[in-house]
């Protein structure tokens, strides 16, 4: 199980980013071990997972990080 407070996967999927979320306590998962965020329902299919360099839940709900992972070609967002 996830051990610590950063979320080191977060779902860049376009339609997860534009849809409004379900509930607010569905956007945390886990995958290889390490948290996973999804904004939108992280039981959700249809997920992009970018690897991040380890965020807080704090960063992410102000919307910075997604701002700075939007900027990368689909490409880089897609590995």
């Amino acid at each position: 199980m996830a051990k610590g407070g950063l979320i080191h996967f977060i779902c860049i999927a376009d339609a997860h980013a534009t849809r409004e979320s379900k509930s607010s306590s569905d956007t945390l998962t886990v995958i290889s071990n390490q948290w996973a965020y999804c904004a939108f329902d992280a039981r959700a299919e249809g997920h992009q997972w970018q690897e991040s360099e380890g965020v807080t839940f704090e960063e992410l709900s102000s919307g910075l990080t997604r701002g700075r992972l939007s900027k990368l070609s689909a490409e880089d967002r897609s590995r």
